[in-house]
């Protein structure tokens, strides 16, 4: 197999893990009608050590105690901790929460691995990955709710969780390709059995076989054990030996995304816009880590120029390169979050009118927020234009008249508006937001926006 078909190989096998892991929170939860966390953990366990051993047959001795105190340490972090971890935090706080501090797993994995391994370095595009693909989470994890309500000892559980599949990312680097992949995963959920039992016994007992006359409940409990436990551990091992640690473990980035769609699918949950370009964001987020060119994998977020405010634009100078139609966003681009229109608002659109330009409103917002606003100010609009579709620009600029070479576009948001405008081939002018107060989505992608900002203001004094 060739270096390129290996490499194929090891994505393909990280993405059907993920895919797989992704759709075992619908199976846990089925499960946990009827059992606790505990139970299910030991029957997954058990249930994955008797299929690997009867698909090895063979009992291996250990190479050395250095080695077997190696694995156990893996099925201890990997396996018995990550769990636990994970499954308390879920009694204390919110599964969004949890979700979203979960996919901090990968950069735990690379900063351990850039300090413990010579292979395995921090770099630009890896960072630049990371937040591309940790705002597609926190869209996806929200899908339209915009529920977040910290807890510190359920946060912090998720925290644990998270670093504890780092460390496990980064021991297992000194096992995959010195040991068989069966051979390693069948040992790893033997000691998380082993761990897992006294505690299952002393918390609720053993789990009851009863509850497994259910269809539901065997063929979930069969997913999380074969498929979630026995090979998908091996199948992770072995896109480790072929990828590397950290872009094995970008793929984390995804499961928020396969539960969505599995829950959409299983459960009738709905999909929102939000979790759609959630969705695109942890794939671009995968793909920037991956990349090989020299341009920064974070340019399509970088505005053409950066102003304080829309009312200190130079529009006649604008107007003098050739421009003759400006799409704005609305909220915190021309006015505060949610306020009417204003008077210095209306004063700039006649002024705008008055030099010669066309103006349109594209917004995300419904048509009761956005027609009044567009009428105070004597403008075509476009509500609801799903930023960064490239739709909205696209209706902007025929309401216009106008096409890409004449237009330039106006916002606040660098993942929605000048996203938008940059994929769309609109000159983009990005401002800063006219007030802090904003729906918590937003908030939340603000402090991603800071790091995207930091990069494109080193790379503009560079020249």
């Amino acid at each position: 197999m060739t270096m390129k078909n290996d490499r194929a190989a090891g994505h393909l096998l990280a993405l059907i893990t993920i895919t797989i892991w992704g759709a075992t929170f619908v199976a846990t939860k089925t499960l946990l009608r009827d059992y606790d966390a505990l139970q299910i953990m030991l029957m997954r366990f058990f249930l994955a050590w008797v299929v690997l051993l009867l698909m090895t047959r063979k009992i291996e001795k250990p190479v050395s105690l250095k080695d077997e105190a190696g694995i156990f340490a893996l099925s201890l972090f990997g396996v018995s901790l990550y769990y636990f971890f994970e499954n308390t935090a879920l009694t204390y706080t919110l599964a969004s929460n949890v979700s979203i501090i979960l996919a901090a797993a990968p950069i735990f994995t690379a900063v351990l691995a850039h300090a413990f391994t010579k292979d395995e370095k921090l770099t630009g595009r890896i960072w630049a990955g990371f937040l591309i693909a940790i705002a597609g989470v926190v869209l996806v994890v929200f899908n339209g709710t915009y529920v977040l309500k910290l807890n510190p000892l359920g946060d912090a559980l998720s925290i644990l969780a998270a670093l504890s599949w780092g460390i496990y990312s980064v021991l297992l680097k000194g096992f995959v390709g010195r040991y068989n992949g069966l051979f390693l995963t069948r040992r790893m959920v033997f000691y998380a059995a082993l761990v897992t039992a006294p505690f299952t016994v002393w918390e609720k007992g053993l789990p009851p076989l009863a509850p497994l006359a259910k269809g539901e409940n065997l063929f979930c409990l069969l997913f999380l054990g074969i498929l979630g436990s026995a090979l998908c551990y091996a199948a992770w091992n072995a896109a480790i030996c072929r990828i590397g640690l950290v872009n094995t473990n970008n793929y984390i980035y995804l499961n928020p995304f396969v539960t969505m769609v599995t829950a959409a699918v299983v459960l009738h949950e709905k999909i929102t816009g939000a979790g759609f370009i959630g969705a695109v964001l942890i794939v671009g987020g995968i793909i920037v880590s991956e990349y090989r060119g020299r341009k920064s994998p974070l340019a399509c977020f970088y505005p053409k120029e950066y102003r304080n405010s829309t009312y200190e634009i130079d529009f006649e100078e604008l107007y003098s390169r050739g421009y003759r139609g400006i799409l704005f966003d609305v909220d915190n681009t021309l006015v505060p979050h949610d306020a009417p229109a204003t008077r210095e608002s209306a004063e700039l659109f006649k002024r705008l009118h008055a030099i010669g330009f066309e103006t349109c409103l594209i917004s995300n917002n419904k048509e009761p927020r956005v027609t009044p606003f567009a009428q105070a100010m004597d403008t075509p609009y476009v509500y609801k234009a799903d930023k960064p579709s490239r739709k909205g620009f696209l209706e902007g600029m025929k309401r216009m008249g106008t096409d890409l070479s004449d237009t330039l576009f106006i916002g606040d948001q660098l993942f929605t508006d000048i996203w938008g405008a940059n994929r769309t081939g609109i000159y983009s002018i990005l401002v800063k937001p006219m007030n802090p107060k904003e729906e918590i989505q937003i908030v939340l992608k603000r402090y991603l926006e800071k790091a995207v900002l930091y990069f494109y203001l080193k790379e503009q004094k560079k020249g």
